[in-house]
């Protein structure tokens, strides 16, 4: 019987997430960089050896954007999660910081307390480190103190890895298999609708004068319309490019384009009056930008 388990990767923008997956899944590395818009998702199936038994597991693997402002998007993801890795770049300190400043404190927001594993990543670039990997070990400990009990042998909890030179990538992931493993989670449908309700709630408060948070909403709204998450967002991502949008520094201009490139993909999938509603909402949070 396969085990499947929800988790997400989380971190600032070029923290390397998007690298770490593909190392992980495709065993390949890519140095050019290209900002994840709304969120990525990868399968990989792996056996976890416990000591009852050889598990078979399945990750399903979610890489959210990383730009802040985003929460609405970010939150949505947060919704049944089972366990995550949160990532630094061990050349930017800043990147650690907002681990405790922005993301762990997100994600608590909708979930309960779920197994983590802390990534440290570009290992390979020692002569450029702003901080040291033991500075995310300490982080490590307090948020995992049950966890060595569950980890045996070289496996833990931190990890300094690099994409590039393939170091300490699957470890990381081996360790949070045996961690949502031993949770022993099972599927709670009350929970869900708590989790749903709180990402809901986030989503209503974010701050849509501005181009970050109508286009937080904006994606949001598009992905709902959708039962496939995953097809959304490959045609999501197509509609952005096309549009020219940069997630990062959004403009109105620039958004307005996107809605209307939006609704021409819903016209494949949707009604007509469906997709007229739509685009007149989405241009209204898109005209409410200051």
């Amino acid at each position: 019987m396969t085990v499947k388990k929800k988790i997400a990767l989380l971190g600032d923008s070029a923290v390397g997430k998007t690298s770490l997956i593909r190392r992980y899944v495709f065993d390949v590395f890519e140095s050019s960089y290209i900002s994840t818009v709304g969120c990525k998702i990868t399968k990989k199936n792996l056996l976890i050896q416990r000591p009852d038994q050889t598990h078979n597991l399945t990750f399903v693997i979610w890489d959210l954007i990383g730009r802040e402002g985003y929460s609405a998007v970010q939150t949505r993801t947060f919704v049944g999660v089972d366990g995550a890795i949160l990532v630094a770049d061990l050349t930017r300190k800043e990147t650690l910081k907002s681990l405790e400043r922005y993301w762990i404190p997100l994600l608590f927001k909708v979930v309960e307390e779920v197994p983590m594993i802390f990534v440290c990543n570009k290992s390979d670039l020692k002569e450029d480190f702003e901080f040291q990997p033991e500075e995310l070990e300490d982080m490590a400990k307090r948020y995992n103190s049950a966890a060595d009990t569950i980890l045996r042998g070289t496996l833990k909890t931190n990890y300094s890895t690099s994409a590039k030179e393939a170091i300490n990538v699957e470890e990381a992931f081996e360790a949070l298999g045996h961690l949502v493993l031993a949770e022993g989670k099972y599927e709670d449908p009350v929970k869900k609708v708590y989790e749903i309700l709180t990402a809901t709630g986030i989503r209503r408060n974010s701050d849509r004068t501005t181009p970050i948070g109508a286009l937080d909403v904006i994606i949001v709204d598009f992905c709902e319309g959708f039962s496939d998450s995953r097809m959304a967002m490959v045609i999501l991502r197509q509609e952005i490019a096309r549009a020219g949008l940069d997630i990062n520094k959004p403009t109105k201009e620039g958004i307005l384009k996107a809605v209307e490139y939006f609704a021409e993909a819903e016209n494949e999938f949707m009604d007509e009056k469906t997709v007229f509603s739509n685009l007149e909402r989405r241009r209204e949070l898109a005209n409410d930008i200051k």
